[in-house]
């Protein structure tokens, strides 16, 4: 069904049609989520519009009333007032909404008007008017406060009258009013109703005898029943109208309308590109077709050179001159070659697990065992000597190294050791001891006949005279052995490099799967032996120089170079080791260019080997590469925060085969050849070579080179 799937989505019309589909539907909701949100905005608005004349109108009816009743109430009590002008600025001054405060007396005629000027409508009978008739006898017939309106004003423009009717001993006596135009009304909303850009504004009423609205304002609203808000009053039925001058045009429907595009020009976007994915698909196809050919013949002679590869790996472990052996993180052992065998007395099926355990002296297990469990579980180094004893009883002396075996992500998936015979050194050394011994003796003898003749003296210093010339010679041939030794090792060195270099050039190519899948246990046993490869490639070269400056045959050519050139390459090339132990490489240079006239090849072995000891023994801080000319002398420091190295320790750090015990020998690899290469080549260069050193404070290795 999943298959079904994928292919119905890869065709370039339901391709198309889905995506038109699910963003015409996204877009369009969201547009009509922003219309809805516009179109609350604007209600809201309106809304807040209404609220507020709302809340005006009925504080302006609440001002009337108390304003009337207190006027009434004076009359009632005290007839009119004399000072009825005073009494009136007081109540204008009381509300804003007031224009004009009246008393009528009980025929109906208006005999005390405030403010006098635009109000002459004194005399005027209230009674006898059709249009103001309705309200004053409205107010009589409750004999209570009254507001009338809309109604056309005497002072002109339209507005309301409030009435409060007196009554003295129980008659009638007349009215007090005050009048509101519907200008100041407005006014004080800061709204004018005829030239207001935003709404249309009306306020009505409905008449209580006819039931027909009337409305204050000039505009008619009676077909906009729908924004009538009514308000709440005991004085009739009044609404409010709020109507905007021009419905605002909804942004949202340009959103609909770019969604509809957008929705129209993805869908096509998606059609043509699943149309070209098809199209292209056949011309790959057809490319593989016509290439599947020439893999077959590739794939053949990969399958040659893998089973020439196999073959020489295998002859290189079966003949190795040393006994090489694997073991898994659970001490398991995983491989044994020729050489172990013949050691131990096992056969191959024998050592496999935890049988090879069986293959070591009896006395000597339980310590081996041990130190290698130390080493399987910290950073230790495994380095010992030790006794294989075989079903004959025969007893090996080995010296054993075992290192851990770390894959491409950093994680250790085993260990791989190798052991040489020593016993032959053992023996030696037993040889040496017992003659020692014997040489005390014959020492101490003849020191008793000395002390009984001078002739058993003579003949005593005679024969040490003859056992010393004996040594001389015994020195000078193994000096001359060792020299042997070197200029071989220094003749050899292509012999001895180009097996290696094809092991770890053969398996790189098996471990890249160009001649087909690997498993994962072929990739771990492959990575295994390209490791074990490159750490024995290192070793051999290491030795081969040491032995070519041992025989003389080291040999340098001088020639002009870019020193600062070759030395930022060098830093370029260690920065992700030192980035991986959050170290920085920092470079000073006092000059921007600095030419020197050596062995460039070997000018760079030497920084290359400074610089990887500077990383390899730093945990944290930073390592300075700094670089001086003074006098035609180039000075080259690298300065790190490191571990350190003692003042007694110092003094060997530059030997053929020394590794320091203080903490390096626990937790680092190495031969110890890289320093004494390194003073070996920069003498070898005209230059010298020193260091200073803290414990926990880090090294300064600094060499010389003539410009």
């Amino acid at each position: 069904m999943k298959r079904t799937f994928n292919s119905t989505f890869k065709n370039p019309i339901v391709g198309g049609l889905a995506t038109f589909a699910i963003l015409l539907f996204s877009t369009q909701y969201i547009a009509f989520q922003k219309y809805l949100i516009n179109e609350n905005e604007q209600k809201k608005e309106i809304d807040t519009q209404v609220s507020l004349i709302k809340e005006k109108l009925q504080a302006l009816v609440k001002f009337s009333y108390s304003a009337t009743k207190s006027l009434a109430y004076i009359v009632e009590r005290n007839g009119i007032p004399s000072d009825f002008d005073d009494i009136a600025i007081e109540l204008l001054d009381r509300s804003k909404y007031f224009d004009v405060v009246e008393l009528v007396d009980a025929n109906g005629f208006i005999t005390h008007v405030y403010p006098l000027k635009d109000n002459e409508v004194i005399g005027f009978n209230i009674l006898n008017s059709i249009e103001a008739s309705s309200g004053a006898l409205a107010t009589i017939k409750k004999k209570d406060f009254f507001i009338a309106g809309p109604v056309n004003l005497k002072q002109g423009g339209i507005g309301m009258i409030s009435r409060q009717p007196i009554f003295i001993d129980g008659k009638f006596a007349g009215f007090s009013a005050v009048v509101t135009k519907m200008s100041t009304f407005f006014n004080d909303l800061n709204i004018d109703p005829s030239n207001d850009n935003r709404f249309n504004y009306q306020l009505s009423r409905v008449n209580l005898e006819t039931g027909k609205e009337e409305f204050f304002l000039k505009n008619n609203m009676a077909s906009l029943k729908e924004y009538a808000v009514p308000i709440e009053m005991d004085y009739g039925e009044w609404k409010l109208y709020v109507v905007p001058r021009e419905i605002p045009f909804n942004t949202a429907i340009w959103f609909s309308v770019f969604g509809f595009v957008i929705s129209i020009l993805a869908s096509w976007i998606v059609w043509y590109f699943i149309g070209q994915s098809e199209r292209l698909n056949e011309i790959i196809n057809s490319k593989l077709i016509e290439q599947e050919s020439q893999l077959k013949l590739i794939h053949e002679s990969s399958k040659e050179q893998i089973r020439k590869s196999e073959l020489l790996y295998r002859n290189l472990t079966s003949n190795a001159p040393v006994a090489i052996f694997n073991i898994n993180e659970a001490g398991e052992c995983t491989y044994v070659n020729e050489e172990w065998m013949n050691y131990s007395g096992m056969s191959f099926n024998e050592a496999m697990g935890l049988g090879w355990e069986n293959a070591f002296y009896p006395e000597d297990k339980e310590r081996v065992l041990s130190e290698l469990k130390k080493t399987m579980s910290t950073n230790a180094i495994f380095n010992s000597e030790f006794r294989f004893k075989d079903k004959k009883g025969k007893i090996t002396w080995l010296a054993g190294r075992v290192t851990k075996l770390i894959d491409v992500n950093n994680n250790i998936y085993g260990f791989v050791g190798i052991a040489s015979d020593i016993t032959d050194r053992i023996e030696s050394e037993k040889e040496l001891l017992i003659y020692k011994n014997n040489l005390e003796k014959l020492v101490d003898l003849r020191t008793e006949e000395l002390n009984e003749s001078k002739e058993a003296l003579l003949n005593l210093l005679e024969d040490l005279n003859l056992q010393s010339l004996e040594l001389e010679k015994e020195t000078i041939k193994a000096q001359s052995a060792d020299l042997m030794k070197s200029a071989f090792l220094a003749t050899m060195s292509h012999e001895l490099r180009t097996p290696m270099n094809s092991i770890i050039g053969f398996t790189g190519i098996l471990l890249k799967e160009f001649a087909g899948p690997l498993n994962d246990e072929q990739k771990k046993q492959l990575l295994m032996v390209k490791n074990s490869g490159q750490h024995l490639l290192g070793l051999i070269n290491d030795i081969l120089d040491i032995s070519k400056i041992e025989a003389g045959k080291l040999n340098v050519s001088k020639a002009p170079f870019n020193y600062l050139s070759t030395l930022e390459n060098t830093i370029e090339f260690l920065s992700p080791q030192a980035n991986k132990k959050g170290l920085q490489i920092i470079a000073e240079f006092s000059e921007t260019k600095i030419t020197l006239n050596s062995d460039e090849r070997r000018v760079e072995q030497v920084v290359l080997n400074l610089i990887s000891n500077a990383i390899k023994f730093s945990n944290q801080g930073k390592i300075i590469v700094k670089v001086d000319v003074n006098k035609n002398v180039l000075t080259t420091q690298i300065i790190d925060n490191g571990i350190g190295i003692s003042k007694e320790d110092q003094n060997k750090l530059f030997m053929p085969f020394i590794q320091l015990e203080s903490g390096l020998k626990r937790s680092h690899e190495g031969t110890g050849l890289g320093l004494a290469i390194c003073k070996s080549l920069v003498e070898k260069l005209g230059g010298k070579i020193q260091v200073t050193s803290e414990i926990g404070k880090g090294s300064n290795f600094a060499f010389t080179l003539p410009l």
